[in-house]
């Protein structure tokens, strides 16, 4: 049940005074997590508490005054709380401020009992009935670059990512309905990996995919070129009779769905950096012969002729010429005589494009202080040509491209 502000005695008043001294089981239970769909009223919400808060402190005080937060995202899901920046000029007088909020309006939390960046954040709309029907969290602060703000523009100026978090919210609900620390902190990964795109500062390559988890399926299949024919593609290559699979960054399993439907018996050894990742391949194929390895296949052994076919899906365009040299050389060691690679991945056409991707990963190592060796989410694909040159380069007897779609390409080589 939600009422309005103005429909609450004075005792009800006092005792939301005391709201932000209930425990957080209490405060769970009386203010669970709701979710809404995305209504355009909450813009109008914001404008009025915008014109009352500029009423109540003074226009003068006031450097700017910023929507943050899901409900400034049209289209997004989300709580129906509305999120309010409030950045006052330095030589601002907090005392005096907390003063000119009406306490049977605004409950005042001070800098002290919340660890944010906050100076000061007024609750708005907390009742001790429940939630009324619209709740403000004001977040007062002194100027400057703010995360939500960076997060809240890229979600505007992305659809794809909105919905994402979208798809995020809606999973967590669930879980977190009376936990709303544990909510929050769900979501710290997503919001973190987004508001790092959105500084253009790269991600530890592990840290990228456990933030998309929950969405990397249904990226791959509806946001990449040439998926999800390449995974169809991929699989007639392999040899006839191949009983043995080497997996190499095999991620939750995307192409295994059409391997097994031509080689329902082959045995796969699948190589990811990222754990949750491989959690999830093994729940999808229970009845398998599937063995993961959690590391990183640029330095694992992957063994001498331990296998009829060898393949790496949408995983080798991270990586230098000697990086992929080394994984290829280890990759020839480990085919039986006869064995067979295959590679799918984000191939260019041009050199131009190629100088200009490794230039660009340069860049930001250099710009990010990253040390070499370690492992960043950087795309730095190679032409079709040179490609071609790395794998005979390797010892493959020769290489060559089977299948194209946009930038997806097929390139298979032979060990004799």
């Amino acid at each position: 049940m939600t009422r309005e502000i103005n429909e609450l005695s004075d005792e009800e008043w006092a005792m939301t005074r005391e709201i932000n001294e209930l425990s957080d089981e209490e405060r769970a239970r009386l203010f669970p997590i709701i979710l809404s769909e995305y209504d355009p009223a909450w813009l109008h919400w914001f404008a009025e508490e915008k014109e009352r808060l500029t009423m109540l402190i003074g226009a003068v005080k006031i450097v700017r005054v910023e929507h943050i937060g899901s409900t400034a995202v049209p289209g997004l899901v989300a709580k129906p709380t509305i999120d309010v920046l409030l950045e006052v000029s330095e030589n601002a007088d907090i005392d005096m401020l907390i003063s000119s909020m009406p306490e049977n309006e605004y409950i005042c939390l001070c800098q002290q009992t919340i660890p944010t960046n906050d100076l000061v954040l007024f609750l708005k709309g907390y009742t001790p009935c429940g939630f009324a029907e619209k709740v403000y969290h004001i977040h007062v602060r002194y100027p400057g670059d703010w995360d939500e703000i960076r997060f809240r523009d890229y979600l505007l100026a992305h659809p794809e990512a909105a919905d994402a978090y979208s798809i995020l919210k809606r999973k967590l609900k669930g879980q977190y309905e009376h936990d709303r620390d544990g909510y929050t902190d769900a979501k710290g990964e997503f919001i973190q990996a987004v508001t790092r795109r959105a500084k253009n500062l790269a991600e530890k390559m592990d840290d990228f995919f456990i933030a998309r988890l929950d969405i990397y399926e249904d990226n791959m299949l509806k946001n990449v070129e040439g998926l999800p024919d390449g995974y169809a593609e991929l699989a007639k290559h392999i040899p006839s009779g191949a009983k043995t699979l080497l997996d190499l960054g095999c991620g939750t399993g995307l192409e295994l769905e059409e391997i097994f439907k031509l080689y329902p018996n082959i045995k796969v050894t699948g190589i990811d950096v990222t754990q949750p990742m491989l959690t999830k391949l093994s729940a999808k194929y229970p009845d398998k012969d599937v063995t993961l390895i959690c590391a990183s296949y640029l330095d694992y052994d992957f063994g001498a002729e331990q296998y009829d076919c060898a393949i790496s899906f949408e995983t080798m365009h991270h990586w230098t010429h000697d990086e992929k040299i080394g994984v290829y050389t280890n990759i020839r060691r480990s085919l039986k005589p006869g064995g067979r690679y295959i590679e799918c991945d984000y191939i260019v056409e041009k050199q131009s494009e190629e100088d200009q991707a490794f230039a660009e990963s340069k860049r930001i190592r250099a710009e990010q202080k990253i040390p070499d060796g370690e492992f960043y989410h950087l795309d730095t694909p190679c032409t079709i040509d040179n490609q071609i040159k790395l794998l005979i380069k390797s010892g493959f007897a020769g290489a060559e491209m089977v299948w194209r779609k946009g930038s997806t390409t097929i390139i298979v080589s032979d060990k004799i």
